[in-house]
């Protein structure tokens, strides 16, 4: 028997098994940044500077998840969708307080507990698009689909 190809490996692979160790890199990136910014001994700046990824580098991410997550429409249940998309609006929300606390003086408090909030919110909502996805085969996403995808592995952080 032949040696299975590139192409039926990439077949055979479910969304989940695609989406899993990037959601993990991509939690870990995020993580990296934040956490140094959360101690009560953190200047001003290093909030200011998680301020600034989570609306530069975050939220480009965050967008093409988003766009993926529309794709998988077609395959995942109107209530799974309801679900994923509570928690997409979620972390946008929790984005936003992050974005809002961290451009404040003497928030390092708050700031910690936005953080904390933050990361669980972000890691639960990879944790439910991975679960809807896990029926999903790579193969089944349409053109737009799969470019975006392929957008997400080219931008996969280093963990």
């Amino acid at each position: 028997m032949p040696a299975p190809t590139a192409t039926a490996d990439r077949a055979d692979t479910t969304l989940d098994a695609v989406l899993s160790p990037m959601h993990d890199a991509w939690v870990e990136e995020v993580r990296r940044f934040l956490i140094p910014a959360t101690s009560p001994a953190a200047p001003f700046w290093d909030r200011w500077s998680v301020v600034r990824y989570l609306n530069d580098q975050f939220l480009e991410r965050f967008g093409w998840e988003r766009a993926l997550v529309l794709e998988l429409r077609p395959f995942i249940p109107q209530r799974d969708m309801e679900t994923l998309w509570a928690g997409a609006e979620r972390v946008a929300r929790l984005r936003l307080a992050l974005d809002r606390v961290g451009r404040r003086r003497g928030t390092a408090g708050e700031f910690a507990l936005v953080t904390e909030e933050f990361l669980k919110a972000l890691q639960l909502w990879c944790a439910e698009v991975e679960l809807a996805a896990r029926r999903i085969g790579r193969d089944a996403l349409a053109e737009e689909g799969e470019r975006i995808l392929a957008h997400l592995e080219a931008a996969r952080p280093s963990a």
